[in-house]
């Protein structure tokens, strides 16, 4: 999973937000489109690699290196 770059597209994101906070189509889409917005500035920043939805259907975030390393330094 080391190279996963935006497997969660704008249409999954906005199903998603459907199905699991119950707003409708063009609402998702709005929210969905500022999660991605936030995913970017997130990879911007160097904080994360990409993001997708694991086994259980969950978005996640997949953290950059450096950022794992200020993680694992803090634990």
């Amino acid at each position: 999973m080391v190279n996963i770059i935006e497997s969660a597209t704008l249409d999954d994101i906005a199903l998603y937000l459907q199905r699991e906070d119950g707003i409708e189509p063009q609402a998702a889409y709005r929210e969905a489109q500022g999660v991605i917005d936030n995913f970017n500035d997130m990879m911007e920043k160097g904080l994360i690699k990409g993001w997708y939805f694991d086994e259980l259907g969950h978005l996640e975030l997949l953290p950059s290196d450096s950022a794992m390393r200020t993680i694992c330094n803090t634990k």
